[in-house]
């Protein structure tokens, strides 16, 4: 029992040494990944930032540390059965620089977000697995068999262990909760008795968005590449998209996404979608126009191309119509490289501009600047999955996921940065921070942010007549929170929100709202389904 909980000990002991370490490396990367942008980082700033770190990210930073070291230290154990003794502390350290080295790899191998943003080059690897020669190092001191006629009786010494057992498990916890960010209140649900729930389809596999054609049917995209037309009886029938270019689709990350009718449909039939294009290594979201024709689709036409990404995630892919006839589209920052965002040389983490043919508007913020893409409207976006103008006012108005939180809803502008990674209420998914900046100079406000996240998957601004005590509030559906918000506005002014359809518990991808003011609600999945929402007959 007494070897046991030694082993334990000095295991526990080598991962928080670990944990420590590699906080402290990965938030000198993270800083230096600021200063590059310019951005001064006081010494004050750099040392509270630091201490947070250690206090949240290494005590999650020593969890993965006891993964990556116990098959380590189990086989450098074997091998030192053979080796020579002197060996000791420098079989351990180098074995845990390269069991730490494996499990990062492992991370950024299966993981679609860079779990640990340290290790996204292959220097912040290098140095952030280092940190396991620390604890192998530790590891190897306090397990060494004891020596010397001085021992204290073999009681005391299991006594000892299992002390520094408990407190190696208590004190990171205890840390970790003290310093974590607390949840919110949630706001009060809108009453359900005041609108009816109508169940159009089931079966739905990852449906995406919804738009509605004049003869009364809904559009379904769904992530694997299909397009149902839905008829207000449920009755689905498959649109034909033989013409389009391949799809390139992973899981409930990307595929076939958005969809829109153009303004005039009625005139040309044009519809637009965006879907994943390459491979896992290099894709991005493309933009087409198409033509239905009945129940398949012609002239197909590639409008865009964004910049390829090595991953995934953060896609954004939705599309909205500006009052001049111009087409906007969300794009996410391409996740492996969140700085991205911040480089008007490309395209990841920006809202885009262009006409129906897919040309940049003259007036646009970076036509004519040398090395900028004429096509960004504004820049610094993490992954905007919602966008939408208002008809009251004109506004573009968006939402974006935020990591764990910051999730926003932002007012665009021509040529806005609006922050990230300079400026974020979050923090990563592993409780570092992304930045200790949540404002600054020169960079937009949020209108609203939510930390915890809600995971905003869409946005839509409600002007119909059912629900006349919503018109000019904005409903944004929420994966997270398997709910959708309702903001409330006052003109321009937030007052206040209200949680829609969290009796469901429901994963909700999208919300539309229907010429004739109903609500349609796409919930998220392989089983997903169609709702519509009118008033009940209690809220006339």
């Amino acid at each position: 029992m007494r070897s046991t909980l030694r082993y334990i000990a000095a295991l526990l002991a080598a991962a928080g040494a670990t944990g420590i370490i590699a906080s402290l490396i990965q938030t000198q990367l993270v800083l230096q990944e600021l200063r590059g942008f310019g951005i001064p980082v006081a010494p004050a700033v750099r040392a509270w930032t630091t201490l947070e770190d250690v206090a949240m990210f290494g005590p999650v930073m020593a969890g993965i540390a006891v993964a990556a070291l116990l098959p380590t230290v189990l086989i450098c154990h074997r091998i030192l059965r053979v080796a020579p003794s002197g060996w000791r502390s420098g079989v351990f350290a180098a074995a845990s620089v390269c069991g730490l080295w494996v499990a990062f790899w492992l991370m950024r191998s299966v993981i679609p977000m860079p779990a640990i943003p340290g290790t996204r080059g292959w220097l912040g690897h290098l140095l952030m697995s280092l940190a396991g020669g620390v604890g192998g190092l530790v590891y190897a001191s306090l397990s060494a068999p004891d020596r010397g006629e001085l021992r204290p009786p073999a009681h005391s010494r299991t006594w000892r262990d299992a002390t520094m057992v408990a407190m190696l498990l208590i004190f990171p916890l205890a840390l970790f909760l003290l310093m974590a960010p607390r949840a919110g209140d949630k706001p009060a649900a809108v009453d359900p008795t005041s609108y009816a729930i109508h169940t159009v389809a089931t079966g739905l596999n990852r449906p995406w968005s919804a738009a509605f054609l004049p003869d009364g049917r809904v559009l379904v995209t769904e992530m694997g590449g299909r397009l149902l037309a839905i008829g207000p009886d449920g009755a689905s029938s498959e649109i034909s998209l033989d013409g389009l270019r391949p799809i390139f689709q992973q899981g409930g990350t990307t595929g076939l996404m958005d969809i829109a009718l153009d303004p005039r449909f009625a005139q040309n039939g044009w519809m637009y979608l965006t879907m994943g294009y390459g491979e896992a290594s290099a894709n991005g979201v493309r933009l087409l126009r198409v033509r239905l024709a009945g129940d398949q689709i012609e002239d197909v036409r590639v409008l865009f191309n964004s910049t390829p990404k090595a991953s995934a995630g953060n896609n954004g892919g939705r599309i909205a119509f500006l009052p001049d006839d111009s087409l906007v589209l969300s794009l996410g920052d391409g996740s492996r490289r969140r700085e991205e965002a911040q480089n008007p040389a490309n395209a990841l983490g920006t809202v885009i501009r262009i006409d129906r043919e897919g040309r940049p508007p003259a007036d646009n913020p970076f036509v004519g600047r040398a090395g900028m893409a004429p096509e960004i409207y504004s820049l610094g976006h993490r992954n905007p999955q919602g966008i939408a103008v208002d008809p009251a006012n004109g506004d573009l108005l968006l939402t974006e996921h935020g990591p764990r939180g910051g999730d926003e809803i932002n007012l665009i502008l021509p040529g806005g940065n609006y922050g990230w990674p300079i400026v974020t209420g979050g923090m990563d998914y592993p409780f570092a921070r992304v930045s200790p900046f949540r404002s600054l100079p020169g960079y937009q406000d949020a209108l609203l942010e939510w930390t915890p996240s809600i995971a905003p998957a869409g946005l839509a601004i409600y002007n119909g007549a059912l629900f006349p005590q919503w018109r000019g509030d904005l409903l944004v559906p929420a994966l997270k929170e398997r709910a959708v918000r309702r903001v409330i506005r006052d003109g321009r002014r937030i007052v206040g929100q209200q949680l829609l359809l969290g009796e469901l518990n429901e994963r909700i991808r999208d919300v539309k709202v229907a010429p004739d003011g109903s609500v349609y609600v796409l919930t998220d999945g392989t089983n997903a389904k169609l709702l519509r929402l009118t008033a009940s007959a209690r809220s006339g």
